[in-house]
């Protein structure tokens, strides 16, 4: 055959591939249309084990690399939850959902999510032009609260007076320790708890990632935010709210400190960002790539990640303490300080595996092998 008509049979054989996808995610969503009617949870892991594993095992038999069909395979199922997370379930009624904030990035990603989801969601932020205020709070079933994390407790004490007693009441703020004395007081009286989506508002959808519950002290509350939140791929966690801010202190505060010491030092290197690129590792690119995520962000907000956690001070000198004993075993003449540090990590991820945590199909279905 000549070149272009192998080219020919490809772009062919990739239209078939294409409707083949699209024939797989309309049987998914005959899936999903069940799974709403009966009540059935969208994710079900054991069944997505299965078809990871058959993806592999055809992959295998037929000589190619398991691991790009286990990636395919993933992409797939990512699609296909995302389509039944949005299908209307029978069990459910429309709110009114008020989203304080909602003119935001994170606020904007909610309300698309809960607008697809059928209910009716009314932004309460300055920038949206609509003059809406927060006193337009008092109409809804559900009061969503997504502003800077320093203003987030004054907001809730003024939403509280506003609201109606049965609403739902929560805020989605990457700390709490600023206003967890506000939340446990509502708690007390009203249907009060806090969200913390562990993902950004580039994301696609909640698929297999991290969303954090905390319970303020209202367990109807924490039950309506699964009812609300579930159900839509995401790995949810439920957790007592004064935990939260311990975990927060490594999840971001130390990954965002890992990675702006990194582009500091080579801000300060005198070497170019084109020319560091060009002599590049497999792992500093994987690092530039976090990177440069984070010195796009708002620097305002993760000063008040690190800034306003109570639980700051440990991580910061934990961190601090670590990059020089790094630096001591580097410039020591004998290897095994070094070898030691290096040792403790490995064992550590190790441990992490064994649990099934990380990097374990049984801990984490959807993590790689």
């Amino acid at each position: 055959m000549q070149l272009d008509e192998i080219r020919k049979e490809i772009e062919e054989t990739d239209y078939q591939i294409v409707e083949l996808m699209k024939r797989r995610l309309e049987l998914a969503e005959d899936v999903g249309r069940t799974k709403a009617q009966t009540g059935t949870p969208i994710r079900n892991i054991p069944v997505e084990e299965k078809v990871i594993a058959r993806y592999r095992k055809y992959a295998e038999q037929n000589g190619m690399n398991p691991n790009v069909a286990e990636a395919v395979c993933k992409l797939l199922m990512q699609e296909s939850v995302e389509r039944q997370a949005t299908l209307p379930k029978s069990d459910s009624s429309p709110k009114r959902i008020a989203i304080v904030g909602g003119n935001g990035k994170m606020g904007k990603w909610f309300a698309d999510l809960f607008t697809a989801s059928g209910h009716k969601v009314d932004i309460i932020d300055p920038s949206a032009g609509n003059g809406l205020t927060a006193e337009d709070a008092r109409f809804a079933d559900i009061v969503m609260i997504s502003i800077p994390i320093s203003r987030t407790g004054c907001m809730l004490e003024n939403i509280d007076s506003i609201a109606k007693k049965d609403a739902l009441i929560f805020d989605v703020s990457s700390l709490k320790s600023p206003f967890i004395d506000v939340l446990r007081n509502m708690a007390k009286r009203r249907k009060v708890c806090s969200i913390h989506p562990m993902f950004g508002p580039s994301a696609a959808s909640m698929f297999d990632r991290n969303l954090l519950i905390c319970d303020c002290g209202s367990e109807e509350a924490v039950r309506e935010a699964e009812e609300l939140l579930g159900n839509r791929g995401a790995n949810i966690r439920t957790m007592p709210v004064e935990d939260h801010d311990k975990y927060m202190a490594y999840v971001l505060g130390l990954s965002h400190a890992v990675n702006i010491a990194f582009f500091t030092v080579l801000e300060r290197s005198g070497i170019s960002f084109k020319d560091m690129k060009s002599v590049a590792s497999t792992t500093y690119s994987k690092l530039m790539e976090s990177n440069t995520s984070v010195a796009l962000e708002d620097p305002y907000l993760y000063y008040e990640i690190q800034h306003l956690n109570a639980y700051r001070e440990k991580m910061l000198t934990e961190f601090s303490t670590s990059a020089r004993d790094v630096v001591e075993a580097a410039l020591s003449t004998d290897p095994r300080e070094f070898k030691d540090l290096m040792d403790r990590g490995r064992e550590y991820f190790s441990k992490q595996r064994i649990a099934g945590t990380c990097g374990s199909r049984n801990g984490h279905p959807l993590c790689g092998p």
